[in-house]
């Protein structure tokens, strides 16, 4: 296929796609990646944690029938894992602020009380800016529908730029996490 010029295209195929058994190396690679540099390696080495364990985790999950509610999806570059997207039910939205999932916004606008929360989205750092990101959260929408919610480390400030290009909005709540991080938590409305 050509990019439409009659020449060859210079760059890979970049795609989404549902994750599924073999990819847990990838996924786990991505998401340790992404922990360390958030947290630091001592921080979850304290916690127990590690890549090894990380793939254990994800192998057991691919392995397993995954709930409607549910998604999990990674980006392509050429044949290559270069990120992974995982949303679900938001089950933390009652406790960071209201009754029944409801999360009062900044200037009291409630966010929807159903949502769903995408638990992570990474994208290796060396193939950020690609649209990777863009077209894991489209495939997200698509499989689970609705208002969405992300928690966002409130030093990251790339992580808010992209979200809040991708329609999301600081909802108000906030919640500590770790030794000495906090996040804040960003939602969007469906279409």
């Amino acid at each position: 296929m050509n990019g439409g010029s009659g020449e060859p295209r210079s760059h890979p195929d970049t795609s989404v796609r549902p994750a599924v058994p073999g990819d847990e190396r990838a996924i786990a690679a991505l998401q340790w990646g992404a922990w360390r540099a958030l947290f630091g390696g001592e921080e979850l080495a304290a916690q127990g944690l590690s890549e090894e364990r990380l793939r254990a985790g994800w192998e057991s999950a691919l392995s397993s029938p995954r709930p409607a509610s549910a998604a999990l999806v990674v980006a392509l570059h050429g044949s290559s894992i270069v990120g992974f997207a995982l949303a679900g039910p938001d089950d933390e939205a009652g406790a960071a602020g209201g009754p029944s999932g409801v999360v009062r916004g900044q200037e009291g606008e409630a966010p929807a009380a159903v949502a769903t929360q995408i638990y992570e989205l990474v994208v290796d750092p060396r193939f950020a800016g690609l649209g990777h990101g863009s077209r894991m959260l489209a495939a997200v929408a698509d499989l689970v529908g609705g208002a969405m919610r992300v928690w966002i480390d409130v030093c990251d400030e790339a992580r808010q730029r992209f979200f809040s290009s991708a329609g999301f909005a600081p909802a108000g709540a906030g919640r500590a996490i770790g030794d000495g991080h906090t996040q804040h938590l960003w939602w969007a409305r469906a279409e």
